[in-house]
């Protein structure tokens, strides 16, 4: 019997519709009723009965879900007891948004404190839903989220919800990266109207924007190139003439090592918030405490070089 599952039928009972569950989940609908469905093929009975009052328990149902609470409950349980580190060993289980800032701590996280250890790490960029959906469902136990400021009470609403504890990693305004042979380089900073005949490449988390109903960004510039991975997008800034993006402060041998140059933008602010989310049981390990010990250290060198 899939922990997962027991997951999904608590959420459908909480939220008495498989509609409902479902995009909490971040799930699709027929997805979410075939997992019901092959659950009450398992356990041979049916939990769910339609009313007038929506999606409610059967009786026998109702008292399954009370044990499965239980069950999914001694589950964290032996998910932290397995997550026990000794000394000689050294594990990473997160996800973290699609950015080389994050990548870069990554590197230098394994490159100090993995060495003459049994390594065991698993780094998943996602989006901001994604992640939260993998804590929620206890498939990573730890996660960093970026979001515009426009979806924060959307989110802490969403998190309340999934009973999702957070602490603020760090709120960031967005520069302008290009390359240092761009035609702009040499300004101090820039304008919108200086940069509507360049392409702007954007690489951002679309699925805020389609859960939330809101209207894709369409660029700055002179068109726009959409990419998913930001390792694509540091390259084409350098190979296509011109181009720029949008993107929270990066460490400065980073850019260096790309050819690439930061510049403040003289129009309306682009404010990014940084979250650390995960379950409100949550004890980190030692390879978790000593990963965001490294973020944090990253996070307050770029805010000194800036």
């Amino acid at each position: 019997m899939n922990p997962n599952v027991l997951r999904y039928a608590i959420e459908v009972e909480r939220c008495r519709s498989i509609t409902k569950a479902a995009k909490q989940l971040f799930v699709s609908q027929p997805n979410l009723s075939r997992d019901i469905r092959e659950l009450e093929e398992e356990i041979g009975f049916s939990l769910f009965t339609r009313s007038s009052k929506g999606v409610v328990p059967t009786e026998k149902g109702r008292e399954f879900l009370l044990l499965a609470r239980k069950a999914v409950q001694q589950f964290q349980v032996l998910e932290a007891f397995c997550s026990h580190e000794d000394k000689d060993r050294l594990h990473l289980e997160i996800c973290v948004p699609k950015s080389p800032g994050f990548s870069s701590s990554f590197g230098q996280f394994l490159s100090r404190y993995s060495r003459g250890r049994i390594l065991s790490a698993d780094y998943r960029e996602t989006g901001a839903l994604e992640a939260i959906q993998s804590v929620s469902m206890h498939c990573c136990r730890l996660a960093v989220i970026r979001f515009p400021d426009q979806y924060e009470n959307s989110l802490m609403t969403l998190l309340k919800q999934k009973e999702i504890a957070f602490e603020l990693l760090q709120r960031s305004e967005a520069q302008i990266i290009m390359s240092e042979r761009h035609p702009l380089a040499s300004a101090s900073a820039l304008t919108e109207d200086m940069l509507e005949d360049f392409p702007e490449i954007l690489c951002e988390d679309a699925s805020l924007a389609s859960h939330f109903n809101d209207p894709s960004p369409e660029g700055t510039g002179r068109g726009f190139i959409r990419v998913q991975e930001h390792g694509s997008l540091l390259d084409l800034l350098v190979r296509i003439s011109g181009a720029f993006a949008f993107l929270p402060p990066l460490p400065a041998p980073l850019l260096s090592e790309r050819h690439l140059i930061s510049r403040p933008f003289l129009g309306p602010p682009r404010k990014m918030t940084d979250l650390l989310i995960y379950p409100e049981d949550f004890h980190p390990t030692r390879g978790e405490e000593q990963f965001l010990k490294q973020v944090r250290l990253d996070i307050s060198r770029i805010r000194r070089e800036g």
